[in-house]
């Protein structure tokens, strides 16, 4: 059952890698998911569902493939996937309605998480995949995370020109001042701004 459920997964993934990879590297790309109900949308939540659910049912049925599970590593996977379950938690909270999340409507934003990544669900997802992967032991969790993980890594060069076609200038200032994945800098200086200061805003 594991080897169906991984190659499930795994396929749905690699769709997802090299539908991504043709609309980034297309002429005139659009952004993915598409923002109309169509075809293409349908096979883009397909493919989601297949790969969630074949993750999640890999977490279920091979834990402890890859070591024994102890408190430590149920401490550490559950800390970090539970931190990037946070991180997408907060994300889908700047958004003005469901649309955005399931990519109906094409925008940005520069508050929350989005000051300190121009993507910061790749962080999220990342940190959820892995660590709840990590906290189950298993082998074939943890190789599908990288598929998911490697996926939304590409996530933005498919995005992102679409958001700098639709926004311009406002868009390419704020690529201009906001790192990718992470801005280490600006990410420093709010966790100490916080620790060391009473500012309202943490």
């Amino acid at each position: 059952m594991s080897e169906i459920l991984l190659t499930v997964g795994a396929l749905a993934a690699v769709g997802q890698v090299g539908a991504t990879l043709r609309v980034a590297l297309s002429e005139d790309p659009g952004p993915w998911p598409p923002t109309e109900f169509g075809g293409q949308f349908g096979l883009y939540w397909l493919a989601v569902m297949g790969i969630a659910g074949s993750f999640f049912a890999l977490l279920a049925t091979t834990r402890g493939s890859l070591y024994a599970v102890t408190p430590a590593t149920v401490a550490v996977g559950g800390l970090i996937g539970v931190g990037g379950a946070a991180v997408n938690v907060w994300t889908a909270d700047t958004f003005d309605d469901p649309e955005e999340i399931l990519g109906l409507q094409l925008s940005f934003h520069t508050e929350g998480p989005f000051r300190l990544s121009r993507n910061p669900s790749v962080l999220g997802h990342a940190g959820a995949v892995g660590g709840f992967a990590v906290l189950a032991g298993s082998w074939q969790a943890l190789l599908l995370a990288v598929g998911i993980v490697g996926w939304f890594a590409l996530k933005p060069f498919a995005e992102e020109p679409a958001l700098r076609r639709a926004y311009g200038s406002q868009y390419r200032h704020y690529r201009a001042r906001v790192a990718r994945y992470v801005d280490v800098d600006r990410l420093r200086d709010g966790v100490s701004g916080c620790v060391f200061s009473r500012r309202a805003d943490c």
